[in-house]
């Protein structure tokens, strides 16, 4: 009987976590098949040879301001070789709705070439957010 449920919660917990992976995946996909990243980035007068990191924040998100530091943090470490753009989801949200950004904070890593490479929902600590820049930047 225990055992039993304890394969059922093991399957329900793969089928979660699986449903989760590809459905950033296929966030990222979406993302890449238009022009939305790249569009994003040149407006904001980043150079297109610079990788991006998308920070979609607002004033009345609680965890938002830790999320701030850890960005300011990474980007201050990667010494003028990845860019950052905050949006404000409240005086933008047609921008969030474009990224389909449902909850706050977001962060949205974009490489060289205008391509999402990432997706964070929610607070992302900056050891991890390290890593995938990492990725992009060929460290």
């Amino acid at each position: 009987m225990i055992l039993e449920r304890i394969i059922i919660t093991g399957i329900l917990f793969l089928l979660g976590t699986g449903g989760f992976v590809a459905f950033r995946q296929m966030h990222v996909g979406r993302l890449n098949r238009g022009e939305t990243a790249t569009s994003a980035v040149l407006s904001a007068g980043v150079s297109s040879l610079t990788p991006t990191l998308l920070y979609f924040r607002s004033d009345t998100c609680a965890v938002c301001p830790t999320q701030g530091r850890y960005v300011e943090e990474v980007v201050k470490g990667w010494n003028g070789r990845l860019a950052i753009q905050k949006i404000d989801t409240d005086t933008e949200p047609e921008t969030a709705q474009r990224y389909g950004v449902m909850s706050l904070p977001t962060t949205i890593l974009v490489d060289h070439n205008g391509s999402v490479q990432d997706i964070n929902y929610g607070l992302t600590n900056a050891h991890k957010l390290n890593k995938q820049v990492e990725r992009v930047v060929g460290v």
